[in-house]
């Protein structure tokens, strides 16, 4: 570990990274994101899609491979973070928990599964009050995954509005709901829904901890690597 850095108005600028994290060290939070990056082998980003890409570049230039957790980025920006990874590894996850991952291939099965019956897909998160971005980055990915699943198009199918039109769901839809509050660190549930039973797939995290065991393990990952872009399935897959 060779340090931390946060944007420059964060309140735990210039206290000790012991005291405000759980990790054992005398140094201190800087807002100077390069005197961090140059010295690490591998940067692990959990922040915003504007700092993500600020930060990455700077990656570039130290050749120092780049873990990122960060959600909301657009197609435009995942395009231009696949082309600096012909010249350093990335490993990029909308949920660096394991777990989670390993939900991603159990919906893409099921909707596989039972894409020949009258099932409708609805996807629930819940996060904390401070979240941002909603549907979060992990729901999305697990539309993808229901799509893909089915062998559609998420961006045809989705529904993340209900109240802007009064009509009738239709056949196909891969709905969403979001709910914000407390501290809840994330829960995901992917239901399957028939004329007469249904199936829920369920991931709830009791705290954070998770993320930053996926994340460390994600880190070792690409610190083998010269180059590419990689995600946890490559990770799970070793």
């Amino acid at each position: 570990f060779v340090g931390g850095f946060e944007h420059k108005n964060h309140p735990k600028i210039n206290k000790k990274i012991n005291d405000v994290t759980e990790i054992k060290s005398k140094l201190i939070v800087v807002s100077n994101a390069n005197q961090v990056i140059k010295e690490a082998d591998i940067v692990i980003d959990f922040t915003t899609p504007a700092s993500t890409l600020s930060n990455i570049k700077k990656a570039l230039l130290a050749k120092t491979g780049y873990v990122i957790g960060t959600t909301g980025i657009s197609q435009k920006q995942l395009t231009s973070i696949k082309s600096f990874s012909k010249k350093i590894p990335i490993l990029m996850s909308s949920n660096m928990s394991l777990g989670v991952n390993v939900l991603f291939n159990l919906v893409q099965q099921t909707a596989s599964v039972l894409n020949d019956i009258d099932y409708d897909i609805e996807i629930a998160e819940t996060h904390h009050k401070y979240k941002v971005d909603a549907p979060s980055g992990t729901a999305l990915s697990l539309g993808e995954y229901a799509a893909k699943g089915r062998k559609a198009n998420l961006r045809k199918v989705k529904v993340l509005d209900r109240t802007s039109k009064n009509i009738t769901r239709k056949k196909g839809n891969i709905g969403f709901s979001v709910t914000r509050g407390g501290e809840i660190a994330g829960e995901h549930t992917v239901s399957f829904i028939g004329s007469n039973d249904r199936i829920d797939l369920v991931h709830k995290a009791n705290d954070r901890s998770i993320f930053v065991k996926g994340a460390i393990e994600a880190a070792v990952f690409i610190a083998k690597k010269k180059n590419g872009f990689f995600d946890i399935k490559d990770l799970l897959s070793r």
